[in-house]
């Protein structure tokens, strides 16, 4: 009990509920934002999977300046101006009367979305290495919880009070988290520790993107990681972006709206329930048996079968055997991926890396979009969601032999007394 009530008397707790509720306001805009796009703004595919493309172009951008932000003026500012902007994008989206206005809350929502990352950067400076892992782990436990409920939530209100309440209600929380940051987060970088020489440009994100293929290019093995990376995030928003657009035109025709909304939710509920069960129990047991390596390739095998499985057979029911497919692929394959980029770099230099793969991945979430969102809305939805799975498979098919001979070296791990 004394745990418990040092948690939420502790910064650990607005840390906490500032990555769930905007995870959570994500989550709700998977199932909910398509179809209110669609069915109250009249918005073609193309313009509603562009919606996310948008929104990850301006978070690319934007992120390598809001981390120099946090950096130089603390890090507390930096998120409540992360948070006023989901707030008002939030707010904006729920009462848009045209597709342009949704355009223009995306783009305020990624230019503003530095939220996770400075929250990390707020775990990292207020625990020492031995309680690193357990502060990291309040993150991923507010993004599990976030993709767990955010669909469900939106799905549920959409149905029941219409599509524009859900995001009326993400801002709700919005509020609440700025209110909890401005009364009960204290600064966790004092002033004496800023980096006060630091520059900032308008080109620092150009920049960024720059050192992709210098870097890729100067190291092999984490030339074929970023490019694995770019590959299969592309796929995966490629995916999500017309997964419920997918299911309103094929496996859900004929059913009611009311109908649609809460059966997207309750199946991008179980993969979000699914995905982070295996995070938290399977994806340790599974490293120590396999390797990184193979999990990287049958998770992502796994999740590309899963979208060809559904390109060919549209129907409810393969929803059964596609979600596990796909959020034990996902759940396994991308962490793998992560601590296999980070044996690529010293210890001081991982930082770097994971900021190159985010980039890498942002590019990918940008492009994905663009090219589902044609495919759906000129050729058909099924050739849309065979366009994912292919990409997925074939990234694995080109780089799967050239994966097994990385010969990367793991680091001794760090022991404590």
């Amino acid at each position: 009990m004394q745990t418990r009530t040092h948690f939420f008397r502790s910064p650990l707790f607005p840390i906490f509920m500032i990555v769930f509720v905007d995870v959570l306001g994500l989550g709700i805009t998977i199932p909910v934002l398509p179809l209110f796009a669609k069915n109250d703004l009249g918005a073609t595919p193309q313009l509603i999977t562009g919606l996310t493309s948008v929104f990850f172009a301006a978070q690319l951008l934007a992120g390598p300046i809001l981390g120099r932000l946090s950096d130089r003026y603390g890090r507390r500012a930096v998120l409540i101006a992360s948070q006023l902007g989901t707030l008002g994008a939030l707010l904006l989206t729920g009462s848009a009367t045209s597709i342009g206005w949704i355009y223009l809350a995306r783009l305020i929502d990624g230019f503003t979305g530095g939220n996770i990352s400075v929250a990390q950067a707020y775990l990292s400076d207020i625990t020492d290495e031995k309680n690193r892992a357990r502060g990291l782990g309040i993150v991923n436990a507010g993004f599990g919880a976030g993709f767990v409920f955010g669909p469900a939530f939106g799905s549920l209100l959409a149905a029941n009070l219409g599509e524009r309440v859900p995001f009326f209600a993400a801002a709700g929380f919005s509020l609440l988290t700025i209110l909890l940051t401005i009364f009960l987060l204290p600064e966790s970088l004092p002033p004496e520790k800023r980096n006060r020489e630091q520059t900032l440009s308008w080109k620092t994100p150009f920049q960024e993107i720059a050192r992709l293929p210098q870097e890729a290019l100067k190291t092999p093995s984490l030339g074929l990681l970023l490019s694995i990376s770019f590959g299969v995030n592309m796929a995966f928003f490629a995916f999500q972006t017309i997964y419920a657009l997918w299911f309103e035109r094929t496996a859900l025709a004929g059913y009611a709206q009311k109908d649609v909304q809460w059966i997207i939710g309750l199946v991008l509920t179980a993969v979000g329930l699914v995905s982070v069960s295996t995070q938290a129990w399977l994806v340790g047991p599974l490293v120590r048996r396999f390797g990184e390596k193979h999990l990287v390739v049958f998770g992502n095998l796994a999740r590309g079968l899963a979208m060809i499985l559904l390109a060919f057979f549209p129907y409810l029911w393969t929803a059964i055997p596609s979600v596990p497919m796909l959020a034990i692929g996902g759940g396994v394959g991308l962490p793998a991926l992560i601590a296999l980029l980070t044996y690529t770099a010293l210890p001081n230099q991982r930082g770097r890396i994971i900021g190159l793969n985010q980039s890498a991945a942002a590019l990918g979430n940008v492009i994905g979009p663009l090219l589902s969102g044609y495919i759906f809305e000129t050729i058909g939805p099924n050739q849309a969601m065979f366009t994912a799975g292919a990409i997925t498979l074939l990234t694995i098919a080109f780089t799967a032999m050239q994966l097994y001979q990385l010969p990367i070296q793991k680091p001794v791990p760090i022991t404590h007394n």
